[in-house]
């Protein structure tokens, strides 16, 4: 039964456990994670460089007018064939803007402070449980879908791969896929980046340190010749809090608040990517449960450490303070709207601030 058992989640393995295939997919995961999070803060000191010039006019009022609809009387001028060719080569507009409070270098560099944290608290060894005891609501769950035998092996599995795909997603799909590819803006594509190195970086300094303190052993130690077995030195007293729980609701809640606050997919894509990443990471905690490798309030635990990182944090720290609102006299406004009519045809004046 040990065969398949495993220890700990991203960034809590420690290295004097014994080796073993599900071992060195933990491995992988943590690996994955550092590089991310290194990515991330690197990715986001852009936002340090970013210009300020991004702001409306002040209060000044522009008029635009609708090119005639009819016959024209003049004939178009030599150099009018042009227009069109140089219209093709101008920059094509962006439909993101980030009017939100922009991340600040000394946060960046706190993020950075944070993951270093994280990595010396998940080497650090808890060889001696502090909590075994379990209460009627973990075990009624562990009795009512835990697993026995080599089923748990393929759970623990399709746990691993939701954790990693719901961590690298919001910087893969949304940051680079959709900001900086698609809509070519690098400013929001830094701004997102350094949002979510500020997130998972909170995570993994909450989770490690958690697990440090509590020191809760795993529903599968009883089943270890512990204390005196080498396997019992590993992260088998690493049960709370769940890990792979709280990075995967750090991802889909950072999904969340950015499809909340940027149309990145449209008015259908937006919501139902928020429901799709929550699914999953609710999967990813009921799967740590199945697979015998935490307890329920384990997992309820992750997801709101991860929540609280992935969607409260960025919205604390960002998205409520919007200029838009601050600053009236930079949103954008319609004032009139009117047709006009002249010789040449017939046509429509806006007035207002764009």
């Amino acid at each position: 039964m040990t065969s398949s058992h495993r220890y700990g989640g991203a960034g809590e393995l420690d290295a004097h456990s014994p080796a073993t295939p599900t071992r060195t997919r933990i491995g992988q995961l943590r690996r994955a994670w550092y590089l991310l999070v290194v990515l991330l803060v690197a990715a986001s000191t852009t936002a340090r460089a970013e210009p300020s010039t991004a702001e409306e006019p002040g209060d000044e009022s522009q008029s635009l007018e609708a090119p005639p609809v009819g016959p024209a009387r003049d004939t178009a001028s030599p150099s009018a064939p042009a227009e069109p060719e140089a219209q093709s080569k101008a920059e094509r507009p962006r439909r993101l803007d980030w009017h939100w409070r922009r991340a600040h270098p000394a946060e960046v560099s706190a993020s950075a402070l944070m993951a270093v944290s994280a990595i010396a608290l998940s080497r650090a060894r808890t060889p001696d449980a502090r909590w075994r005891k379990v209460n009627g609501f973990d075990d009624w769950f562990r009795n009512g879908i835990g697993l026995n035998g080599r089923p748990e092996e393929r759970i623990d599995l399709a746990s691993d791969i939701f954790a990693l795909s719901l961590i690298a997603y919001p910087a893969i799909i949304d940051a680079a896929g959709v900001a900086l590819i698609l809509d070519r803006n690098p400013q929001v594509f830094a701004q997102l980046a350094a949002i979510q190195s500020e997130a998972f970086a909170m995570t993994a300094v909450l989770t490690n340190g958690i697990k440090v303190a509590a020191r809760r052993e795993r529903p599968f130690g009883e089943d270890l010749d512990c204390p005196d077995g080498p396997q019992c030195t590993g992260g088998v007293n690493r049960s709370f809090i769940s890990g792979h729980t709280s990075f995967a609701f750090t991802g889909a809640g950072l999904t969340c608040a950015t499809h909340r606050h940027l149309p990145l997919y449209g008015r259908v894509g937006d919501p139902l990517a928020c429901a799709t990443t929550l699914t999953l990471a609710s999967l990813t905690g009921l799967f740590r449960v199945m697979a015998n490798q935490h307890w329920m309030t384990d997992v309820l635990a992750g997801a709101g450490v991860g929540l609280f990182s992935g969607w409260l944090m960025p919205w604390l720290l960002h998205f409520r303070h919007d200029t838009l609102v601050r600053d009236p006299g930079r949103a954008r406004a319609l004032r009139y709207l009117r047709p006009y009519g002249t010789r040449d045809g017939i046509g429509l004046r806006a007035t207002g601030r764009f």
